[in-house]
């Protein structure tokens, strides 16, 4: 193991105020360039561990963003001379770890030349890019968002212009109405398609019929996309869209099945589980499942627990509606036989988060618990980890559950509160406790019901 992995494993060593205690009141580059190497180290796994199923956002909080905030606490207190011996030049580098830590110290520097070293490059790779772009996201620099719109009002490329949306929406910074519409009208897919993000994160900017014209769109990922603003908006329209696609292979086949488990009533969870019978939809149609909360969901799952592709998904699912603990006897250690499953294209399937970081299932003693537990599900009831659905248990389970499941979580707080509260699972888990904390005002009411009974026709 290398030395910069075992400083990264040492919770609580790091104390960024030691350099500025010094008696000679001089730099220690030793602990400045470890500093460096930790946070770079630290800003993967952090990043890894946002969709990790093992995981809860205060274990996040507590371990991997505390340890990488303190490492970037110290090359912040270090001052310009940081900058120059080792940000400016991580700058050069195709080095992604390396220019997301660069970034975010240069970004809380008080003057602008921090801003506009990093705005410059979003022109570059698109490894430096898309760092750059998560820097920016991320920062907590007031006034930023600014900086950020002027960049979508500039000549710029598809790619930078996509980018800034992308950091926009991450930071929590509405474009404008006007800007959304000319975005969402771009004649790039790639911009139109970080635009529908920023419509489903403030869908009271953007007019409903620029969303449904997006539906008509021959890339999937537009469809998905638009499908996903669309329900924000409360459209029952687009709804409708969801029912049509969802049995298509694409991605957005996928998200029309998503969205039909979150919404759907019992027939239309039913017509999920039908889907399990088509081998190629299998995969992702347990992931759906998952969130239905539907008795007749948890029971489709049971064939599948001994699946060796496939027993994962189908626990994790079984388990999200049922509130089963998979440990001790429920779970088994794995075996050579066990693999993860593959998509359509023949490719490791993995749905958000890592699917090796799921337990396995004893078969046979889930099945043995739930002929037993059964008999407390009531088969028109929605429930969550065993609990009837409500908005407090969507709150909580949100709060509580694995990282892995909490941006499918976040959707549908959206969805049912029309875009007024908003999780950001992207972003750092201290913004996202208090993003949290603004949701209780929530109570749910007539939004709690599947999405046809009140969206808007």
């Amino acid at each position: 193991m290398s030395s910069r992995v075992r400083r990264a494993e040492v919770p609580g060593r790091v104390s960024p105020p030691v350099l500025l205690l010094r008696p000679d009141a001089r730099l220690r580059w030793d602990v400045l360039e470890d500093h460096f190497e930790d946070a770079c180290f630290l800003s993967s796994q952090w990043e890894r561990a946002l969709l990790s199923a093992r995981y809860t956002l205060t274990e996040v909080a507590r371990g991997h963003e505390r340890r990488l905030r303190a490492h970037l606490d110290g090359l912040v207190v270090g001052g310009p001379e940081v900058d120059a011996r080792l940000l400016e030049p991580a700058l050069t580098e195709e080095d992604g770890e390396k220019v997301r830590v660069a970034t975010s110290v240069l970004l809380q520097r008080a003057d602008g030349k921090g801003v506009a070293s990093v705005l410059a490059l979003l022109r570059q790779g698109e490894e430096v890019r898309r760092a750059a772009a998560r820097a920016l996201g991320l920062s907590e620099r007031p006034g930023l968002s600014e900086h950020l719109s002027r960049v979508l009002e500039a000549r710029e490329e598809p790619e930078v212009v996509a980018a800034a949306v992308e950091a926009l929406c991450v930071h929590g910074a509405a474009p404008g109405p006007l800007r959304l519409a000319r975005l969402l009208a771009h004649p790039e897919p790639e911009v139109r398609l970080a635009a529908l993000g920023a419509a489903r994160r403030w869908p009271g900017e953007v007019e409903a019929n620029e969303v449904c014209r997006v539906l008509a769109s021959p890339a999937p990922r537009l469809r998905a996309a638009a499908l996903v603003a669309g329900l924000v908006s409360g459209q029952f329209t687009v709804w409708r869209a969801c029912q049509y696609a969802a049995e298509a292979l694409d991605v957005a086949g996928r998200t029309a099945r998503l969205l039909l488990a979150l919404g759907g009533d019992t027939d239309e969870v039913a017509r999920l589980v039908k889907l399990l019978e088509v081998p190629l939809l299998r995969g992702d149609t347990l992931w759906a499942l998952g969130f239905s909360g539907r008795r007749l969901a948890a029971e489709a799952c049971l064939p599948w627990l001994g699946d060796a592709s496939l027993g994962r998904l189908a626990a994790e699912a079984f388990c999200a509606i049922t509130g089963l603990q998979l440990e001790k006897r429920y779970a088994r250690s794995p075996t050579g036989e066990d693999t993860l499953p593959l998509d359509e294209d023949g490719c490791t399937h993995l749905l958000p988060g890592l699917e090796e970081d799921l337990s396995l299932p004893d078969a046979a003693e889930v099945e043995r618990w739930w002929a037993e537990a059964r008999k407390d599900f009531d088969g028109q009831m929605r429930y969550l980890g065993g609990q009837p659905f409500s908005a407090i248990r969507l709150l909580d389970t949100l709060e509580s559950c694995s990282m892995r499941r909490r941006p499918v979580l976040s959707l549908e707080l959206a969805i049912r509160t029309g875009g007024a509260h908003v999780v950001e699972t992207r972003t750092w888990a201290c913004v996202q406790e208090r993003q949290l904390a603004a949701a209780r005002a929530w109570r749910g009411g007539s939004t709690l019901q599947p999405f046809a009974t009140w969206m808007r026709r």
